[in-house]
């Protein structure tokens, strides 16, 4: 279990006490882990008088853009101010921001760096980095209280969405003690479940559920139902009038069949100058590191959940995708034969 007591924050609240125009920046692909955090985050800091502004170079999923301060997140094109301290919340290494816009603020600019993923850069920043955390929003939880900001609802809202989709619902191994304890101070600040509930995994476009229903007609699997994948390719988003944020949640649906241990989503993308790539999304079982895989495509993420983007069209990237995922079953299994 980790508790307030287990960092240092003195460093981190230095920066943000000496600071007053904060640039606040999340992955892209945006979740509502890097979302939560950093608009819970930005929330506390204008409570304290700060000028925090939360930038992406991802658009906001539509089931996110209830939360506090999500009309305001800007595009990296949209910043007309010099920051005087960068935060990356949720993202560790400069280039899960996209494409290289945060490097022009460095190194001149303090870094602060704020996530529970193993992946990051070996770059100057004052850094806490936990990856035994379910969430990011747990060290914004401890931050805040750090610097004595008061927990107001909107914040509530903020964080509680951050801890409940990086949890599943606080249904993943990842969810610990602390993070049942945080949810709680959340709930009590006046979090509203139903909302949550409905907002986070009950809310989704028509065309999202009608490309999951596709998908799941289209699972292939191995003989023994331990890899589960399925692919949705550009053609068919085009033909149905799709766009490529209606995949979102797809993923998690390929851990349904009796049996899995590794699912594999791959969605391909299509850009305005006809260039392919593939996004990938690993889901696996407790002892099945998916991290594993996606980072030998390049990406990362967590133990149970990853991710990667692959250039390429889809016949070129699957079978490349697939097999690194059954060799990741296979090698988890003779491990536990042992």
């Amino acid at each position: 279990m980790c508790s307030f007591s287990d960092y240092d924050f003195a460093p981190a609240c230095g920066l943000i006490n000496g600071a007053e125009d904060i640039l606040i920046a999340g992955h892209i692909s945006p979740d509502g882990d890097t979302l939560g955090s950093s608009l819970g985050l930005s929330l506390g800091l204008k409570r304290l008088g700060k000028r925090p502004r939360v930038v992406f170079q991802d658009d906001v999923p539509s089931h996110l853009r209830f939360l506090p301060g999500a009309d305001g997140i800007l595009k990296p094109d949209a910043v007309d101010f010099t920051p005087q301290l960068v935060i990356l919340v949720d993202c560790a290494a400069l280039h899960r921001t996209g494409d290289g816009w945060v490097d022009k603020y460095l190194p001149q600019t303090p870094l602060l760096i704020l996530d529970h993923h193993a992946l990051r850069d070996d770059i100057p920043a004052v850094s806490i980095i936990d990856g035994k955390l379910a969430a990011t929003a747990e060290l914004i939880y401890w931050l805040l209280q750090a610097l004595n900001v008061p927990m107001e609802l909107d914040i509530a809202r903020c964080l509680y969405t951050a801890l409940c989709t990086d949890t599943g619902g606080f249904r993943f191994t990842n969810t610990r003690t602390h993070t049942f304890e945080i949810a709680a101070q959340l709930k009590a600040a006046g979090v509203n479940l139903e909302e949550m509930r409905i907002q986070l995994f009950e809310s989704r476009r028509l065309m999202n559920v009608k490309l999951m229903g596709y998908a799941m007609a289209n699972i292939s699997h191995s003989d023994d139902n331990k890899l589960v994948w399925s692919m949705i390719d550009a053609k068919i988003k085009k033909l149905w009038g799709a766009a490529d944020s209606d995949t979102e949640g797809i993923a998690g649906q390929m851990m349904l069949v009796e049996g899995v241990k590794v699912g594999v989503f791959l969605d391909e993308r299509v850009d305005a100058d006809g260039k392919y790539t593939v996004k990938v999304s690993f889901r696996g079982r407790d002892g099945y590191n998916v991290g594993k895989a996606a980072a030998q495509f390049g990406g990362g993420g967590h133990y149970a959940a990853s991710g990667c983007t692959i250039p390429g069209n889809m016949d070129e990237v699957w079978p490349r995708v697939i097999e690194a995922a059954l060799l990741l079953v296979r090698e988890t299994e003779a491990k536990t034969e042992r």
